[in-house]
């Protein structure tokens, strides 16, 4: 019998939000990333399902909308890679408030619920209401 091996999903910017300019885009596809623009139908979706992971759950149901910050996801840099990117987006002049990298935990979290997670985490350092 052959092992069926699972090739890792590729680098991917999920935005939510993103500049309408078409920035954005240009930066993730001079580094390699797929770029996916998060609609309000995708915030019950989980991350994993939005990166194309392997194995990942799909809906978790209905989420409310979100604050329209813009905010970015990414998945599958390494930390220069991840620094690389960071740098092309300055130089572009892209601006995204919120950014935060896939994780073991966070993947399986809804959208949604991760923006909600970034919007907190982001008015309590900035001291928004």
């Amino acid at each position: 019998m052959k092992a069926h091996i699972i090739p890792p999903a590729p680098p991917a910017a999920l935005a939510w939000n993103p500049p309408q300019d078409g920035s954005l885009e240009a930066v993730c596809a001079g580094a390699g990333l797929r770029f996916c623009r998060v609609e309000e139908k995708d915030l019950g979706r989980t991350v994993a399902d939005l990166c194309g992971l392997p194995g990942a759950e799909g809906a978790r149901g209905v989420i409310p909308a979100a604050d329209p910050t813009p905010a970015l996801v990414i998945w599958g840099l390494d930390r220069k890679e991840l620094d690389d990117f960071l740098g092309r987006l300055k130089a572009a002049g892209v601006s995204i408030p919120l950014k935060a990298m896939v994780t073991g935990t966070n993947r399986a979290w809804a959208f949604g619920q991760l923006l909600a997670e970034l919007h907190a985490e982001h008015r309590a350092v900035t001291g928004e209401k």
